[in-house]
């Protein structure tokens, strides 16, 4: 059984261990230590990293009463100095504390319990058994877990038996057997937990609420403390002045300014749609007056999109007794449109796919209209040119 100093001492990063078992997994070689500060995965918080003898440390993970070390090879000697990366420990302290410290604040201010906790590599998550919650009820769970921050509230762990929990009143009593270990924020939580956890709120840090969403069941809150929030908020004023300087305003006068720009671009973006399907239509008009035959338009087509490719051949087979074969290049890939008026009975998705073979191509549509397209950009004339010999021989 590994003794689990971490849990009286989780300021200590440096120690030297004994191996005491050593085995083989499927994730490498792994060893057990009599006791250790190195914490296994467990309860929303993820595992320690560091070195033993300077051989890295891949996981550590709980194995019955054992704490299994997983490594990137077997240590020679049997007393190893081990080094926990102490960074990620503090950063894991302080993400875990302000998730029992925010998930309180949510039960007081909101009557919203915490169904479970996700402590990521970049933020983390607590989903709530809540389904709506304004963005007021966020900003009073914010500065109620901040209180306990500003006034540095004690944090103390300690074990009890099961009987004595049942007086506790914990925040949620798990479904366990025999000694439970308890972490209480004083006056504001007391929670059973495995995790590590500073000695008072202010080493936790700032506590910032980044959003909320609606999940299925109730609503995901994202969140970051301590150095992680500081972090995040030189991040925002880096992105703030750049936005400043790209659109030549104050930061106060950004959303105003973001707008405008909407505003402006929604503007352009008609206009410019207004002159495409002029220029559609006039194309249209081109082709149908350029064209050896009338009946039979087949061409490929510049500087179009799919989608306007489709509106050409539309335009062209407004006139009675017309058959408008079209292909166009785009996104690397061979476009076809066939399509005929209303009056002439020649089957287009029958004649698109006797054309697809050219260009490796698949497609569908009407009798008449389809469309399709493939990869061999190259085989795209071809296409056309099959769709041509076919009409020639049959209309």
């Amino acid at each position: 059984m590994t003794r689990k100093l971490y849990l009286g001492d989780p300021y200590r990063t440096t120690f030297e261990g004994r191996i005491v078992r050593r085995v083989e997994t499927p994730d490498g070689p792994a060893v057990v230590l009599e006791e250790t500060y190195f914490y296994p995965e467990s309860g929303g918080q993820p595992h320690d990293l560091g070195t033993f003898d300077g051989i890295s440390v891949r996981r550590i993970e709980e194995q019955g009463d054992d704490v299994l070390h997983i490594l990137t090879e077997m240590p020679d000697r049997d007393r190893v100095v081990c080094v926990v990366d102490g960074k990620r420990r503090r950063d894991h302290m302080q993400q875990h504390s302000g998730q029992h410290i925010l998930s309180a604040a949510f039960l007081q201010v909101a009557g919203a319990p915490t169904l479970s906790f996700h402590l990521g590599s970049a933020t983390s998550t607590i989903d709530l058994d809540a389904s709506v919650l304004a963005e007021e009820v966020l900003q009073a769970a914010e500065h109620q877990a901040n209180l306990a921050v500003r006034n540095a509230t004690a944090i103390r762990s300690y074990f009890v038996q099961p009987e004595e929990a049942a007086r506790l009143e914990l925040r949620k009593t798990p479904d366990v057997e025999g000694t439970l270990r308890v972490v209480e924020v004083e006056g504001v939580d007391r929670q059973a937990c495995c995790g590590t956890h500073p000695r008072n709120a202010a080493e936790v840090g700032p506590i910032l609420i980044r959003g909320a969403e609606r999940l299925k069941n109730g609503t995901r809150v994202e969140f970051v403390c301590g150095d992680r929030a500081l972090g995040d908020y030189h991040v925002s004023i880096q992105r703030l002045r750049a936005l400043s300087r790209a659109l030549s305003a104050s930061p106060e006068a950004l959303v105003q300014a973001a707008t405008h720009l909407v505003e402006e671009k929604t503007s352009l973006r008609k206009s410019l749609l207004s002159l495409r399907e002029e220029i559609i239509q006039h194309r249209a008009r081109q082709l149908a007056e350029g064209a050896v035959r009338s009946s039979v338009i087949v061409q490929q087509v510049a500087d179009v999109t799919p989608g306007e490719l489709r509106q050409l051949g539309i335009y062209l087979t407004q006139e009675p007794g017309r058959v408008a074969c079209l292909g166009c290049t785009a996104d690397q890939r061979a476009h076809l449109v066939f399509a005929r008026s209303a009056d002439v009975t020649r089957d287009m998705a029958d004649l698109l796919r006797h054309s697809l073979g050219a260009v490796d191509g698949q497609g569908g549509g009407s009798g008449q209209i389809a469309q399709g397209g493939g990869p061999r950009v190259e085989g795209l004339p071809e296409a056309l040119q099959v769709a041509r010999r076919d009409l020639e021989e049959k209309l």
